[in-house]
């Protein structure tokens, strides 16, 4: 037999309930069980002379910037849809990142000028240009799809200077 003092007063309310007519009595059972706080999983750190921990400082922060880059990019959605690329715009891990497909060299630029990316590294990564930034004070980066083929073209069409 178990030790879970539960088993007994859960039995006595299935067999009330079994016992009363019940469109669906594996349900009603359910409920009387939920309803006497049965159903819930003991807390392991709830027993006697156990603490349950508290978050790591490094959790905290790093809560703080998950929070506070997902505000940036709420606010920033709105403000970037009519820009050119498609832009989409999400944040995870504490980041806002912007994708763009910009169709131009011109595209990009504007990209770059609206978000402040004026000094930032850009770093060619497989098809795209990701640059790395600060957006309202939360780490940010601009990947521009393509932007390697549109630097590409540009310097092959660019006029050769005479040697």
């Amino acid at each position: 037999m178990t030790t879970n003092p539960h088993v007994l007063p859960a039995a006595d309310l299935i067999d009330a309930v079994m016992r009363r007519a019940a469109a669906d009595p594996a349900v009603d059972a359910a409920a009387v069980l939920d309803d006497a706080g049965l159903l819930t999983r003991p807390d392991p750190f709830a027993t006697p002379g156990r603490r349950r921990p508290g978050p790591s400082p490094a959790a905290v922060a790093s809560l703080v910037e998950c929070r506070k880059a997902k505000a940036a990019a709420d606010l920033a959605e709105p403000e970037v849809a009519e820009m050119p690329g498609e832009p989409a715009v999400t944040a995870a891990y504490g980041e806002v990142r912007f994708v763009v497909r910009p169709r131009s060299l011109d595209d990009w630029r504007r990209w770059t000028q609206a978000l402040g990316v004026h000094d930032a590294q850009g770093r060619a990564i497989g098809g795209a240009l990701v640059a790395r930034f600060t957006y309202r004070g939360v780490r940010a980066r601009l990947v521009g799809e393509g932007v390697p083929a549109l630097l590409g073209k540009a310097l092959n069409d660019s006029p050769r200077r005479p040697r």
